[in-house]
């Protein structure tokens, strides 16, 4: 269920932070799978330099889990420059229009347009990923232990049952459990 919950937040950061379908949940994005792994595998190396005193040594060397991570900053840098500079090319070729997007970069690129000097693709990069960070892990941990919670209580998965119920029937007066 946690893989499931973080692809389909993932798929949810991007088309809402960025405008981009990611097509994690449903594999029909190549590149995106290919950014999703690297993220993952990237995470996962950082967490382990927390246990490895010699992480800075294999990092110098360029072996083992640093060869591994310098190639999965690669690919997420290559994605999401990627994600950035189509954006640009959307936002010179579409005008008008690109200003009435609403997700976050595209609010970021039309602030850049009014003043160029305020940042680069490094900043929006890093903007990126750190939606990406605070959303993703957080959300679909919640998501994990709101299920777990659920399944562990059969007050609540009554109560929640009952509002559902009330709140597809067209009966909208009190879903609140007021």
């Amino acid at each position: 269920m946690e893989d499931l919950f973080m692809r389909s937040t993932l798929d949810s950061i991007f088309t809402i932070g960025f405008g981009v379908n990611l097509g994690s949940l449903s594999n029909s994005n190549q590149e995106g799978a290919a950014f999703a792994r690297a993220f993952d595998d990237a995470s996962e190396q950082v967490l382990y330099r927390f246990l490895d005193p010699l992480w800075k040594a294999k990092r110098l060397l360029n072996v083992l889990s640093e060869a591994t991570m310098k190639r999965s900053v690669r690919t997420i840098n290559d994605f999401v420059y990627a994600v950035i500079d189509k954006k640009i090319e959307q936002m010179g070729r579409d005008g008008q229009e690109f200003a009435k997007k609403q997700d976050i970069l595209s609010r970021f690129l039309l602030e850049r347009e009014k003043d160029p000097g305020c940042f680069d693709n490094k900043y929006l990069r890093d903007i990126i990923l750190n939606f990406m960070i605070a959303g993703r892990d957080t959300t679909a941990g919640t998501l994990s232990w709101f299920l777990y919670v659920l399944c562990r209580d059969q007050r609540i998965q009554d109560k929640i049952a009952r509002e559902v119920r009330e709140a597809t029937t067209g009966d909208h007066q009190d879903v609140g459990g007021k």
